[in-house]
């Protein structure tokens, strides 16, 4: 059995994400990584909505 990890570094869409259709495609199992970098932050990409968006993925 081959895993494969999709790391997912700016949002979490499927529909067009190259990365996670390889892995699909290679894998018998997918891991989804998503890492919340404190760059973000500190970029002012940090909105309120955003932060919510992803609690709620």
């Amino acid at each position: 059995m081959t895993v494969a990890v999709v790391l997912f570094t700016s949002d979490l869409r499927l529909h067009d994400h190259p990365p996670l259709r390889a892995a699909l495609a290679a894998g018998d199992e997918v891991v989804p990584l998503f890492v919340r970098d404190p760059g973000v932050r500190a970029a002012g990409f940090d909105a309120p909505n955003r932060r919510a968006f992803l609690a709620d993925c």
